[in-house]
């Protein structure tokens, strides 16, 4: 249940980063990897400290 909401969060977080950088256009291929590798991140570590 927990991780399920964890997933949702950061799926929220990369849909919103997107939206805002395109309509914006300043979507680049750096801008959405800093934005994966973070939301991967979060997902790691929140993970590690809720299942540990």
């Amino acid at each position: 249940m927990i991780l399920k909401i964890l997933i949702i969060g950061v799926l929220v977080y990369l849909i919103w980063a997107l939206f805002h950088h395109k309509r914006d256009k300043s979507l680049t291929f750096p801008v959405l990897l800093e934005y994966l590798l973070t939301a991967i991140l979060v997902l790691v570590l929140i993970s590690g400290v809720v299942f540990s």
